[in-house]
């Protein structure tokens, strides 16, 4: 089976058949011939390119010339003994090309006649050795998706189209605090878990990531959702849901989720920094300001909402820093802070404007109670000393009022209004409070 027409003067002519050995010889697949001993009878041209020997370096050498040397004695006896007892020879077998390199090839044997006898061997040969490397490939990439499924420190969740979750990694079981059977199959509707936005406020079911991209076929970025857990207390995570679409219809839901527990702290505390005073605690001047600004807004679009000011100032607190020291100074400025602080409601702010210098804003106030609360701030500082260092400290406060009106042209108007309530009560004795007498409208 050799040439063009695949025959070998060494092979008998009733071996194969002249029509048979044409279509081996053009046959796309390796095809050899083998003699009981191994020697190669004949080849086609697709078994020589397969190896990459000539048809001449092949017949008559031993077919165990491209077999790894360990195990060329094994095949060989395989070989006859297939020859000798019938049975089936087909496998995968790992073989040498000419230069070295290996072939992985899956072969199956027929036994034809031979001369003297014997029997001689038609072996099939195919190259699968590209396929073999697309395999390992493919089971590279599976293992390192499964490597990083496992370790990586976001979570995530497969969720099926109805909010089942299908499967979770160990990240994912560890921010949440739950076991994989737990978890496993479990509807997303059905958890125990209360989630919140960044600002407190309940996040129900519908609009959690995965049902979105769920019912919308969309991706979804970067929601912030805050939960609490049994061993780290309040838990935030930022959550993406990317739909997953399989033959051109959404399949499942995957989501990744991080715990931003630290960045959110962090946040805050930034932000805390950006507007509270440092010494007291209170909102700082800047914060007040904006408040102010955002209430002075709102009034000019409504002109039935109200908003108070008071001003206040510590009465003869110079006289305290130069006779006690500023520490004492300081602890009398933080307890004058708690003090107008548990005073008003946790919808108005308390801030220090600087020095001794505090303002307050009375959110929905009008006038009149504004000047009945403030009467109560100066009464309560008056009675609470501060306790420096087991000395008390007394001291008094002086405070003017004012409300904001439709008529001003900035806060500055109602900030000079409230400043000059302020300077008339320290004219007056101190410890008291004043409201700017002004002939316009109250607010």
């Amino acid at each position: 089976m050799s040439g063009e027409g695949g025959k070998d003067a060494s092979a008998e002519p009733s071996a194969l058949p002249s029509l048979f050995g044409e279509i081996i010889g053009h046959a796309p697949i390796g095809v050899a011939v083998i003699d009981f001993d191994g020697r190669y009878r004949s080849v086609n041209p697709a078994y020589c390119k397969m190896y990459d020997y000539g048809e001449s370096e092949l017949i008559g050498r031993s077919f165990t010339m491209v077999l790894p040397v360990e195990e060329r004695e094994l095949i060989l006896a395989r070989h006859q003994a297939f020859l000798t007892e019938g049975g089936t020879l087909k496998g995968e077998f790992a073989v040498l090309r000419h230069d070295g390199v290996t072939l992985h090839i899956v072969a199956e044997s027929v036994k034809i006649p031979g001369d003297n006898g014997r029997g001689l061997r038609l072996a099939y040969v195919v190259d699968v050795t590209a396929y073999k490397h697309l395999e390992e490939s493919l089971r590279n990439v599976a293992n390192t998706y499964r490597t990083l499924f496992e370790t990586v420190p976001q979570g995530i969740i497969y969720y099926d189209l109805r909010g089942n979750v299908a499967t979770a990694n160990p990240a994912a079981l560890r921010i949440l605090e739950v076991e994989f059977a737990d978890l496993i199959g479990k509807n997303n509707r059905a958890w125990a878990w209360q989630f919140t936005d960044i600002g407190g406020k309940p996040i129900v079911a519908d609009n959690f990531p995965s049902n979105i991209a769920i019912r919308t076929g969309k991706p979804v970025r970067g929601t912030v959702m805050g939960f609490d857990t049994s061993k780290r207390g309040r838990t935030w995570i930022e959550v993406s849901a990317v739909p997953l679409v399989k033959d051109g219809k959404l399949d499942q839901v995957y989501t990744c989720f991080e715990d931003i527990t630290e960045r959110v702290i962090l946040g805050r505390a930034l932000e805390q920094k950006a507007t509270m005073d440092f010494l007291t605690g209170v909102a700082n001047r800047a914060s007040v300001i904006d408040q102010l600004g955002a209430e002075w807004d709102r009034k000019r679009r409504n002109p039935d909402h109200h908003c108070a000011v008071l001003l206040l100032d510590l009465d003869f607190f110079k006289q305290i820093n130069d006779s006690l020291g500023h520490a004492a100074g300081d602890a009398v400025l933080k307890h004058v802070s708690a003090l107008l602080t548990e005073a008003v409601r946790s919808a108005d702010l308390v801030g220090r404007m600087g020095g001794e210098e505090f303002i307050v804003l009375l959110r929905g106030t009008a006038l009149a109670s504004a000047f009945a609360l403030a009467k109560r701030m100066c009464e309560r500082v008056a009675a609470r000393a501060t306790d420096f260092e087991g000395t008390p400290i007394a001291t008094t406060i002086s405070i003017g009022a004012s409300v904001l009106r439709m008529d001003d042209a900035s806060i500055d108007e109602v900030l000079a209004r409230a400043d000059h309530a302020l300077y008339a009560a320290k004219d007056a004795g101190r410890n008291r409070a004043l409201v700017h007498a002004d002939p316009r409208a109250s607010d």
